[in-house]
């Protein structure tokens, strides 16, 4: 059956006003969600409209434009909590641009390009991203702003492989030389992969576009579990993410920190 609608926006938000047949007006928000509005006037369509409305007409409108767009801001922090929202990524190239533009686009705060010493005061969580395996060294010393209270992701390429650390919030977590070693361990070829790590060349071919939305969604769902210190944390800070693009494959493995050994023994 056939219903008589109407459906206007309301100016300066992502919000609009539906009517159905006779029945009275909601208002769907933004986050696909449908609420009543206090006691609207008749000409709510109209008003909302018009450029022209009569002085009550234009403060019902002021008003509720005022009330939905608090209301968004609101959404916005439960998003990204305002408190975590300074994030540094360190590197360059298609990936790393990638993720700097999603994260700017949901409300972070990003900044790029700042030394490891710089990233001390300029962000709550620095995310590297590396192509080869000198980068990776070089990388590998963002681990020494856990001692100082700033969380560190680590993103890099081995080969046309991308793998996606453990993130890791303080000295308890895994580090970037741990995670080497532990998959070293468990490998069947250990020497040919130990050897990988330290000199292998960065891939021939930039990230495939797939490879990209797939490993910047990952960033992103670690960074916003973060920011927002929810349930699923926890198990991502002991979870390596690997994507083989050749294989279409995106697996899970559980590493753990373990206690330093002494000098020499971990080498």
């Amino acid at each position: 059956m056939h219903h008589h609608r109407r459906i206007t926006p309301l100016p300066s938000t992502g919000a609009h006003v539906v009517t159905v047949a006779e029945k009275a007006p909601l208002l769907r928000l933004r986050t696909g969600d449908h609420t009543a509005i206090g006691s609207p006037p008749p000409e709510l369509h109209d008003l909302l409209d018009s450029s022209s409305a009569g002085a009550v007409g234009s403060a019902y409108r002021d008003r509720l434009v005022s009330e939905v767009r608090e209301r968004e801001r609101a959404d916005g922090e439960r998003r990204w909590p305002s408190a975590r929202r300074s994030i540094g990524v360190v590197g360059t190239g298609v990936l790393a641009d990638e993720i700097v533009r999603v994260l700017a686009a949901w409300g972070a705060r990003v900044t790029t390009g700042a030394s490891v010493t710089e990233w001390r005061d300029s962000a709550a969580l620095v995310i590297s991203v590396s192509d080869g395996a000198k980068e990776r060294r070089d990388h590998a010393a963002l681990d020494d702003l856990l001692a100082t209270g700033n969380a560190r992701l680590r993103v890099y390429r081995e080969g046309e492989c991308v793998f996606v650390d453990p993130i890791a919030l303080d000295v308890t977590d895994v580090t970037a030389r741990q995670v080497s070693r532990r998959r070293i361990a468990a490998s069947t070829v250990p020497d040919a992969l130990d050897a990988w790590q330290g000199h292998g060349p960065a891939a021939d071919q930039p990230v495939d576009s797939a490879s990209v939305t797939l490993v910047t969604a990952r960033v992103l769902t670690m960074t916003l579990s973060w920011a927002r210190d929810d349930e699923a944390l926890p198990r991502l800070r002991t979870t390596l993410w690997k994507l083989v693009p050749a294989l279409g494959r995106v697996t899970e493995h559980p590493v753990l920190a373990y206690p330093a050994p002494h000098s020499g023994a971990d080498r």
